[in-house]
């Protein structure tokens, strides 16, 4: 007479098994957290160089002054750089966008564990690029700061009075927030 014998899991060894994953989840959970703060800090940076960049496209495209600004309204620009940012050109050269300047672009607002600095040389409610692709003298550090329960996630741009922008390191960054 054969005997069937039937292959497969045993209860401990299921138990044993979901406790060493559940470990294993548990020890890489805060490493993941870490991982995509750090993703979104450089997204965040990603997005506010690429439009400082259009930006200064822009000006040299239109041959005038373009501005990107912080703004509640659209129209006028204001210090609170962790409202929406917008660009537009500044034919007038009054600071406002009026109604016969084209706006080019907004940028939506940030969440409230968010915030942008701009310390400058000049005006902090605006950044300017003049025909040539420079700053009108203002050169500054745009720092951007997430802040979450583990630590402070930092990027910051120095801006030139040429225009060109570069990325500082994240210690430096940090030291901003």
């Amino acid at each position: 007479m054969k005997r069937n014998y039937f292959t497969g899991f045993t209860l401990i060894n299921l138990l044993i098994t979901l406790a060493i994953s559940g470990i294993l989840a548990t020890a890489g959970i805060p490493s993941l957290q870490t991982l995509l703060h750090n993703h979104q800090a450089n997204n965040a940076y990603q997005q506010l160089f690429t439009l400082i960049q259009f930006t200064r496209i822009q000006s040299v495209n239109y041959s005038g002054q373009v501005l990107l600004c912080p703004t509640i309204n659209q129209t006028d620009c204001i210090n609170d750089w962790n409202q929406e940012l917008m660009v537009f050109v500044d034919t007038n050269n009054d600071e406002t966008k009026n109604n016969d300047e084209l706006l080019l672009q907004v940028r939506q607002g940030l969440s409230e564990d968010e915030q942008i600095n701009w310390r400058a040389s000049g005006s902090r409610r605006y950044l300017r690029f003049k025909a040539d692709g420079s700053t009108r003298n203002q050169n500054g550090r745009l720092t951007y700061c997430l802040r979450k329960a583990e630590g402070i996630y930092a990027r910051q741009i120095i801006m030139y009075r040429t225009g060109r922008a570069r990325r500082a390191s994240e210690e430096e960054a940090a030291e901003r927030c």
